[in-house]
């Protein structure tokens, strides 16, 4: 496909916190935009937008003549239909198969694949820093079931698909998502150890990488997408509770924290595809929303 001469079109999968706001994001590039989702006011929201939206089960086959083939860039940002194994299956596992065999059957030609995975596959609990080549021995099972998404999208034939990418975010927090400042001006006590790292991605740098990884050379790859802070969450209760006025959270059950404890390197990413998070800590990041209140 010639994209330099033909408008640029993106399929998203998945309209949620993330999804929509790529869609607005390609809008404003005067992109055309479809948009999947088995949500119908996430459908009515992407419509006002301008996309095309249309509603379904991923993970079924029923949608696949609903939408034509011959777009630029597809992009698999669904979130899991619930925080069980069955639901991380269903909208992973099975989601990503069946769009597989969508892109399959009308025997497309993109120019871009790309699937939003986590960094929640790294088990890692010593605070130590994680690349993309590091173990993922040990995962829980949801991490096991994003890992083999992985590789399903990475696995597809060039013919398909020039260029198949993987990001693995991080937490992803912004305007709408900021439980945690919620939690801390409520006065709740926070679980867990306050020296386990936190790695945060502001929304709008999540959308930058996803563009970043369209734009991306021929080939397969993974990229981990963070601010690289590496900030505790004790540092960042504490700043959070300073900037809007209320004591720090107490921090309770510490000594029985098994969470994730890891630093997420994103020098791959930067150095590969060039992409830059607009707010590399939680301060800037933070601050963006709070400042608009």
């Amino acid at each position: 496909m010639d994209t330099g001469t033909l408008k640029k079109s993106v399929l998203i999968f998945g309209c949620g916190y993330i999804g929509l706001e790529l869609s607005r994001v390609c809008l404003e590039k005067g992109w055309s935009v479809s948009a999947f989702t088995r949500n119908q006011e996430a459908a009515k929201t992407a419509e006002g937008m301008g996309a095309q939206a249309y509603t379904g089960n991923l993970e079924s086959d029923q949608w696949w003549g609903e939408i034509p083939p011959g777009f630029t860039y597809v992009v698999n940002a669904v979130g899991a239909a619930s925080p069980s194994v069955q639901g991380y299956e269903q909208s992973y596992l099975r989601g990503m198969r069946s769009m597989l065999g969508w892109i399959d059957q009308g025997k497309q030609e993109l120019d871009a694949l790309v699937f939003t995975s986590s960094s929640s596959v790294y088990p890692q609990t010593d605070g130590s820093l994680v690349t993309e080549e590091s173990s993922t021995a040990g995962v829980s099972e949801r991490g096991k079931i994003l890992l083999a998404a992985e590789r399903e999208c990475l696995e597809v034939v060039p013919q398909l698909c020039r260029s198949r990418k993987v990001i693995r975010f991080s937490g992803l927090y912004g305007p709408g998502r900021h439980l945690l400042v919620d939690k801390i001006r409520r006065g709740d006590p926070m679980s867990g150890c306050p020296n386990r790292f936190l790695n945060l991605l502001h929304r709008d740098d999540a959308v930058s990488a996803i563009l970043s990884a369209l734009d991306a050379p021929p080939g397969s790859d993974v990229f981990n997408a963070c601010d690289g802070q590496h900030a505790t969450r004790g540092e960042i209760s504490k700043w959070v509770a300073q900037r809007v006025g209320v004591q720090p959270p107490e921090f309770i059950g510490a000594s029985e924290d098994r969470g994730p404890h890891r630093r997420v390197a994103n020098s791959k990413i930067m150095q590969r595809l060039g992409w830059c998070p607009r707010f590399p800590d939680f301060q800037s990041g933070y601050e963006d929303f709070l400042a608009s209140e």
